[in-house]
């Protein structure tokens, strides 16, 4: 079975956002090829075609085309077609099974990082499916499978929590536990216990979060597998659930931790099949943990840091560190910067398919409606609103 491209839930979803159907796609398609503009098919063709590389039922889409995408939405080719860029090496070198599933991992997670798991869900349950799900108990590739299960399956976790269903990406992270107890690799098992902290921590559970972090900490300890980024993680996770039980005492400590763990350096490469752990994450971590004990002017500060370290690109982290500083100003009465972060986020966000993202822009225009009489914040509650209206679009 073919797989999807990525690209084609990249052009779905910017198409979306723009509110275009297929055929004014179609129309600006053929404007912005000028006057080559009648080397094109017909309006009809042309929908058809759209309608099939949206779907993946063209698996391949040539330079023209994506040049015309380009142009239409004002993005750069590495970026909307990532994982489709033609390669300059003609003999490109050949891979193990291993690290062609290592590559579609990274694909994946980076086109999450811009569009969100609303988009790409699919996509890699599909995967699974098709790909991954046959070969676990009938191939030769033993238990090195199953921790591609493992990675995959916890993706699948996270594009789920992205996509608003904490209760089905709580099954996946579970597993993707078991996979990866079955593949013996102890680092992505205990990166994944992070994953579960994380879901049942906003599922109201702070106790059990702060549970599955230690337990995630203690098959690191028993395995002596040196993952200091893994073990920093951790760390916040559990903080993240003693901030919720308003332990601001025990939540500092374990930040404290967690930073001096992540100017460690490992005694060995840490498990590819992680995602990484870093400073820009940690400080929003501990702005969060921060904003949760009451203490707004310590979140200002690392929120701030935050974005001042994360890359432009990461559109969704950025716009939760927006929103996270945007809080902690709000709780201090500074409305206009306020304001001002939380407008960005909105234009910042505007095809990205994330509920995580609306459901915080939703609490901070609650927020917003004690100070309507501030010129600024009446400006921003009509931009949240008009965003509100254009996502529930959008997801439906």
């Amino acid at each position: 079975m073919a797989e999807t491209p990525l690209w084609s839930a990249r052009i779905r979803a910017e198409r979306k956002a723009r509110k275009w159907d297929v055929h004014a796609t179609a129309r600006r398609l053929r404007g912005a090829a000028g006057e080559d503009r009648h080397d094109l098919p017909s309006h009809a063709d042309l929908v058809r075609s759209i309608r099939r590389w949206e779907s993946g039922g063209i698996a391949v889409m040539s330079e023209r085309y994506r040049l015309l995408y380009c142009v239409i939405f004002q993005l750069e080719e590495d970026i909307l077609f990532a994982s489709d860029v033609t390669s300059t090496d003609p003999t490109p070198p050949r891979t193990t099974e291993a690290e062609s599933e290592l590559g579609k991992l990274a694909s994946l997670r980076q086109a999450d990082r811009q569009i969100g798991g609303g988009h790409l869900y699919a996509t890699v349950i599909d995967y699974l499916r098709s790909t991954i799900a046959p070969r676990l108990f009938n191939g030769p590739d033993g238990a090195q499978l199953f921790t591609t299960a493992a990675a995959f399956t916890e993706m699948a976790g996270w594009m789920a929590h992205d996509a608003g269903n904490d209760v089905l990406a709580e099954q996946h992270f579970g597993r993707a536990l078991d996979f990866a107890g079955l593949g013996n690799d102890r680092q992505l098992e205990s990166h994944v216990l992070g994953s579960i902290s994380h879901i049942t921590l906003h599922l109201g559970r702070a106790s059990e979060a702060v549970a599955h972090a230690e337990r995630g900490m203690a098959i690191l300890k028993r395995a002596r597998a040196s993952a200091p980024a893994i073990h920093a993680r951790l760390l916040a996770r559990a903080a993240s659930g003693l901030a919720a039980q308003e332990d601001a005492a025990r939540s500092a400590r374990l930040l404290v931790r967690a930073e001096d763990l992540l100017g460690q350096r490992p005694q060995r490469a840490p498990s590819p099949w992680t995602a990484p752990y870093d400073e820009a994450t940690l400080a929003l971590d501990t702005a969060r943990c921060l904003l949760r004990c009451g203490q707004p002017a310590g979140s200002q500060h690392h929120a701030r840091r935050f974005l001042d370290i994360r890359a432009a690109s990461r559109t969704r982290s950025r716009a939760l560190g927006q929103m996270t500083l945007a809080s902690a100003l709000l709780q201090q009465d500074q409305l206009d910067e306020a304001c001002a972060l939380i407008t960005e986020a909105v234009h910042n966000t505007r095809s990205l398919s994330s509920l995580v993202v609306t459901r915080h822009l939703t609490e901070l225009r609650a927020r917003l409606q004690a100070h309507h009489g501030h010129q600024g914040a009446a400006d921003c509650l009509d931009v949240l609103d008009g965003a509100y209206r254009e996502r529930c679009w959008l997801y439906q």
